[in-house]
């Protein structure tokens, strides 16, 4: 008897607490499907494109023989990273951040620059003749003006010379939501 008794009581703890954990788990539940976000628009509802990555198919040659084609862009936070492929048409080692990083920016429609943070590895980011790079060009600051931009490649060179090994590129960023689908792809 005091077996059946003892099984009694151990069944019936066993029990109470199946409930307990099925009433804990229910509770958890309801926690993570609360809404927590805080009142108004996150900071990426700020950025272009939401602050993900948007598809372009941008391409400028120099007259050098530099080849630079934009893939896409991605506005964050604290930073705007151009994702690009660099090819080197010229017979000499090609430029494209002469002196310091004051000389490569975005500039955004309201006027402000975002400078680039250059490679450690590649500063200058150099392009030795004949080749081709994958760049990823990080620029301080985040984008937030989808009026368009402009990428500036050594400010201040010469656009149209076949000669120079520091080309300077002016590339306008179309910007506007209205260029892109909802998937991000552009719209033609």
């Amino acid at each position: 008897m005091k077996k059946t008794f003892v099984t009694m009581i151990a069944a019936c703890a066993l029990l109470s607490a199946c409930g307990d954990a099925e009433t804990s788990s229910e509770a958890q539940d309801a926690d993570a499907q609360q809404d927590l976000t805080p009142e108004g628009p996150s900071i990426l509802s700020k950025l272009v494109g939401g602050g993900k990555p948007m598809p372009l198919d941008i391409q400028q040659a120099h007259p050098n023989g530099v080849i630079l084609q934009i893939n896409s862009i991605q506005a964050k936070p604290s930073e705007t990273v151009i994702v690009a492929t660099i090819t080197n048409g010229d017979d000499g080692e090609q430029t494209l951040n002469r002196g310091n990083s004051k000389n490569t920016y975005i500039v955004a429609g309201d006027g402000s620059k975002l400078y680039l943070s250059p490679p450690t590895a590649n500063p200058r980011l150099q392009i030795p003749a004949g080749q081709r790079m994958q760049a990823e060009l990080v620029f301080l600051g985040r984008l937030t003006s989808a009026d368009g931009a402009t990428l500036i490649i050594n400010d201040g060179n010469q656009t149209d010379s076949q000669y120079t090994s520091t080309p300077g590129f002016r590339v306008p960023l179309p910007l506007s939501e209205a260029a892109f689908s909802d998937d991000g792809s552009k719209k033609n």
